[in-house]
């Protein structure tokens, strides 16, 4: 049975006017469940990965053998991984507060109510028949239809899923060819989508641009400096380095993650530059703002520090931030992907952790220690 337990590592920060409202949250424990046999990324983890950890237990142990104590951050953050491996990848939510989690794992996308129940899985292959690798995962995103959009970064496509998950009905990109025309994409990151159903794609491994279809796939226009291919890097306004994600709010801006230049750029809705806003100290990876997107709210996923930001959207604000480097409850190893539900619960991905964690904010009569 689920229960809420304080994060560790929280830092609550307090402010002034509207903002002020859930500026502290706390994990709901043993969210979600699994039926028999399912789970997230790889049972055993990955060769690699646990050879890592296998070696900094053994020089912990040589470390206390003479004499010396690790120090507490020592102890606590996870050994570096591989660059690619197994895990969660991404995840979404829709309109009814269902989580869509993308897979590198057994099931392409698994999906949960809010509760932490399982629904269903599926999205395992395309058009053609041929499967749609786990392992290629980067992200995903659900459309106001309720179709499930699917991005294989390695294969340099998107994949759009019926709400069964059992239908590919169209295809972004060329499989298996790297481009940066109208349609190719380099090792794509993201889709977003807006409320009219067009597109927002952040196309960031291979290329450096933000690419804009409409709902049946037809190019519209891009942003990046020049043609906004692998060597096109840039840092001025409307220009990237390695756009990895977006979300969109109530009037369809667009905010941009620009990883590399560890800022938020925002576009309109005709994806035209806006303005900017960054934090020191801080590497964005993801952004959520609710399906509302009225509240003026977005949660960042910043793997910097492994931990999770709110943040106010009008200048991007720190109005809170939780969690740390680590696999324990409340504590991130790799922190890629984020959503949040109509109620305010956040979620969190984290890659190589291969899980997802729900954080509820701390109301008022739980802070003076009354009913959960």
């Amino acid at each position: 049975m689920s229960k809420v337990i304080p994060v560790l590592g929280v830092l609550a920060i307090m402010v002034a006017g509207p903002a002020r409202a859930q500026s502290r949250y706390e994990l709901v424990t043993n969210w979600p469940t699994f039926p028999p046999g399912l789970f997230f990324g790889s049972r055993d983890g990955w060769p690699d990965q646990a050879a890592r950890d296998r070696a900094a237990a053994a020089a912990a142990r040589r470390a206390q053998a003479m004499g010396q104590t690790p120090g507490r951050q020592q102890a606590q953050e996870p050994s570096q991984p591989p660059l690619y491996g197994q895990g969660v990848s991404g995840i979404a939510i829709d309109d009814q507060d269902r989580i869509y989690v993308f897979n590198r794992g057994m099931q392409t996308v698994l999906v949960f109510d809010r509760e932490g129940k399982f629904i269903r899985g599926g999205g395992e292959k395309d058009a053609q028949g041929r499967p749609i690798i786990g392992g290629w995962l980067h992200s995903g995103e659900v459309d106001w239809e309720g179709n499930v959009w699917v991005v294989e970064r390695d294969n340099h496509r998107i994949v759009k899923l019926n709400p069964a998950l059992d239908r590919v009905v169209l295809q972004l990109g060329t499989a298996g060819q790297p481009g940066n025309d109208a349609t190719h994409f380099d090792r794509p990151s993201g889709i977003s989508v807006l409320r009219s159903g067009n597109l927002i794609v952040t196309d960031g491994y291979g290329n450096n641009r933000v690419v804009m279809y409409s709902r049946e796939g037809r190019f519209i226009k891009q942003a990046g400096l020049r043609a906004g291919g692998p060597d096109d890097r840039g840092t001025g306004p409307g220009e990237f380095h390695l756009p990895h994600q977006a979300a969109v709010d109530a009037n369809d801006n667009i905010f941009v993650v620009d990883r590399e230049n560890k800022r938020i750029q925002v576009f309109d809705r005709n994806l035209t530059y806006v303005r900017e806003f960054a934090n020191p100290g801080w590497n964005p990876w993801d952004i959520a703002i609710s399906r509302q997107g009225d509240d003026g709210f977005g949660y960042i996923a910043d793997h910097a520090g492994e931990r999770v930001h709110k943040i106010a959207l009008a200048d991007g604000k720190i109005l809170a931030t939780w969690g740390r480097p680590g696999r324990g409850p409340g504590e991130f190893d790799w922190v890629h992907g984020m959503a949040v539900d109509s109620r305010g619960a956040v979620y969190a991905a984290d890659t190589y952790g291969q899980r997802v964690q729900k954080f509820v904010p701390v109301t008022a009569s739980r802070r003076a220690g009354g009913p959960r």
